[in-house]
């Protein structure tokens, strides 16, 4: 676990400086200054260019680790939301009883002992 975060902690000051670099050589680009940007960004360097290499590679591949994770994350959350539905018999259905079925009504049986304290059962009089 704490080899993950240095090697995430390393990743990011790696991918910041060159994002850093990148900007900086942008910026005076923008301000029409005459820039070297092959000799910046290392262009026919071998040693600069697999750097920038594994920054992109190592940028892409976490963002398909965070693509994923949202997948998972959504499909998740889906499931759980059918499984619900089930249960409940669908979204504004009644809870569905131990058998599976929806209770629309009760019977006049459980209407009786349902009934309002103090009140006669129904077909008393």
């Amino acid at each position: 676990m704490i080899a993950q975060k240095n090697e995430f902690a390393n990743f990011s000051r790696r991918a910041d400086a060159k994002i850093g670099l990148l900007k900086r050589v942008i910026e005076r680009v923008q301000n029409g200054e005459d820039v070297d940007v092959k000799g910046l960004l290392g262009t026919g360097d071998p040693a600069h260019e697999k750097q920038w290499e594994q920054v992109i590679q190592e940028a892409e591949e976490e963002d398909r680790l965070w693509q994923a994770k949202a997948r998972r994350r959504e499909q998740s959350k889906s499931l759980k939301d059918t499984e619900g539905a089930k249960e409940t018999g669908g979204p504004g259905s009644p809870p569905l009883s131990d058998e599976g079925a929806a209770r629309t009504s009760n019977t006049d049986d459980e209407r009786e002992i349902l009934s309002p304290v103090g009140m006669p059962p129904r077909g008393f009089y």
